[in-house]
């Protein structure tokens, strides 16, 4: 099947790159971000907001994170994710324009969204990441190499991050063997090198 976007007969795989963001907020206010060290070091120096202040917890069955096991951190209270902070409206830096606060500074994902990318086929499969709260329209211009690209730098990033995550977890599992307390979110935060004097 194909669909018009604007005035261009599109294969289904490339309609994506027809989103455009209508500014409705949906996002922001109800998907929870999966957050790293990079992601929170941007936004600690764009917000002066500490590290500690910034992030909550999400235990394992709160949050589908299927695809990206790694990303989970044994804490103290058990296995938990680290996601960008929600306030009652959603997130912390959604404005009352339903407008990012930080959006230079804005996490790998949501920067990336509503996009899924696997770049490693060819042609790139691009779709949207299925969201019924979003009202977007389809009259975007989205440029696929920058996607690609946007995709391949969260990537890098996530990588790295969750050769840390892997490195804490160990001591962590090992400190459980030996009946010795594991650290919790705070210590995690310090080995990461955002602790409340990082970037002061």
């Amino acid at each position: 099947m194909l669909e018009a976007c604007h005035g261009v007969t599109v294969r289904p795989v490339t309609d994506a790159l027809c989103f455009r963001c209508t500014g409705c907020g949906e996002c922001c206010r109800k998907l929870r971000v999966a957050v790293t060290d990079s992601d929170l070091e941007r936004l600690v120096r764009a917000s002066g907001i500490q590290a500690a202040d910034l992030v909550d917890w999400l235990e394992p069955g709160a949050v589908d994170m299927s695809g990206e096991p790694e990303s989970f951190v044994e804490l103290g209270q058990g296995r938990r994710l680290m996601v960008l902070a929600h306030g009652s409206g959603g997130c912390r830096f959604l404005d009352a324009n339903a407008r990012c606060g930080v959006y230079e500074a804005r996490p790998a994902d949501c920067r990336l969204f509503p996009f899924d990318v696997d770049a490693g086929r060819r042609p790139h499969r691009l779709e949207l990441l299925p969201f019924t709260g979003c009202d977007y329209a389809r009259d975007g211009h989205n440029d696929e190499q920058a996607i690609v690209l946007d995709d391949t730098a969260r990537w890098r990033e996530l990588s790295s991050y969750q050769a840390r995550v892997a490195s804490w977890n160990r001591g962590a599992r090992h400190r459980r063997r030996l009946g010795k307390r594991v650290g919790g979110a705070g210590e995690y935060l310090k080995f990461l090198g955002l602790g409340p004097a990082h970037l002061a």
